[in-house]
């Protein structure tokens, strides 16, 4: 099969190449990949800075249609339509397996950068990291099912959006503007930031509900949140960028006993004014990634309406067009771009 490999470790090295077509195993069900987002962590892997096992297929975002099962899978079958997460493997032991969060099992396994991913025209997966996808809801929509429940995870189970309060979003990326979108069911009144390249994820953003949307280079952050708040500062920031500057306005704006959500992951250590935390008597919550709750109710919201995360989706390429995919995702060109590894 085709599949876009990251070949060795450091900046660059991914190419097309044919790859071994996978067989399950007894627990694992094999799906021909019908749609598979890049996320901001394939940049990451892409620049060197996130850790991977080369050769490897990326991809983490994916769904699509059942092909074949194991002798021991017992709740799919060749036929069905899935949107399956990560982590790809997992002890089942530990505290965390058993308190069902399995992104914090120190032995857990992710696909797409520590096993093969998504990026191929086939994957193989436990049955218990997939997900039936009701007739509602199209594979262009399930496709945007792993951000979606990063962010359901975030704003409704890893914290508290209260109708009226005033929640400020930073970093316009996928996560960020669909954490805006659950915001706004949950009532709150959302501003979203974001740099110039990201003229059109704004645009996006506000088209989907965010109140106020800001350039940061052109307008003064702490200005908008002082009038909007009548003074008081945002209830909730959540930052979404994964960038130093992005978490310093967060601290500046949010205000006092307020709660700053970190959603984005940042590519290497550095230097920030806790003190902020502190003297604020700041709530900082972190979330990563998401549990079963958290798809379980993003599927819902799919199938009923509530999100219609497609709208997210700029481009849809076959991966021939990898090298241009990643161009558009990394320069802002792009809110999201989706392979569509079966199209030649």
């Amino acid at each position: 099969m085709r599949a876009v490999v990251k070949e060795r470790r450091g900046p660059g090295h991914l190419v097309l190449k044919e790859w071994p077509e996978p067989s399950p195993d007894h627990t694992e069900v094999k799906i021909a990949v019908a749609a598979a987002g890049i996320c901001g962590t394939d940049i990451h892997i892409l620049d060197g800075d996130w850790p991977c096992n080369p050769p490897v297929v990326l991809g983490h975002e994916f769904c699509g249609t059942v092909v074949e099962v194991g002798d021991s899978v017992s709740n799919f079958h060749p036929g069905d339509r899935v949107v399956a997460s990560n982590p790809a493997k997992t002890c089942g032991a530990c505290y965390h397996c058993h308190a069902g969060n399995p992104f914090m099992c120190d032995k857990r396994v992710s696909a797409g950068y520590m096993i093969d991913g998504a990026f191929g025209e086939y994957i193989c997966i436990t049955e218990h990291r997939c997900h039936q996808l009701p007739s509602e809801v199209s594979f262009r929509q399930a496709a945007l099912g792993e951000p979606l429940s990063a962010a359901v995870h975030g704003l409704i189970e890893r914290t508290t959006v209260r109708s009226g309060d005033l929640v400020l979003i930073s970093g316009p990326g996928c996560v960020g503007i669909l954490a805006m979108v659950i915001a706004k069911l949950q009532g709150a009144r959302t501003i979203v930031l974001g740099i110039t390249k990201d003229a059109r994820r704004l645009s996006l953003a506000k088209e989907l509900g965010a109140d106020v949307v800001v350039d940061v280079a052109k307008e003064n952050v702490a200005d908008v949140v002082h009038d909007f708040s009548s003074g008081d500062g945002a209830d909730l920031v959540c930052e979404c960028a994964g960038v130093p500057a992005s978490l310093e306005t967060c601290l500046q704006v949010v205000r006092k006993e307020g709660t700053l959500l970190q959603l984005g992951i940042y590519s290497r250590p550095f230097e920030a004014d806790f003190n902020k935390i502190v003297m604020k008597e700041l709530k900082m919550v972190g979330s990563f990634g998401y549990v079963w709750t958290s798809w379980r109710r993003s599927i819902r919201l799919l199938r009923d309406g509530k999100v219609k995360a497609d709208r997210m989706i700029s481009h849809e390429l076959p991966l021939r067009d990898f090298a241009e995919a990643f161009r558009l995702t990394r320069d802002g060109t792009a809110t999201k771009v989706v392979f569509n590894p079966q199209v030649d």
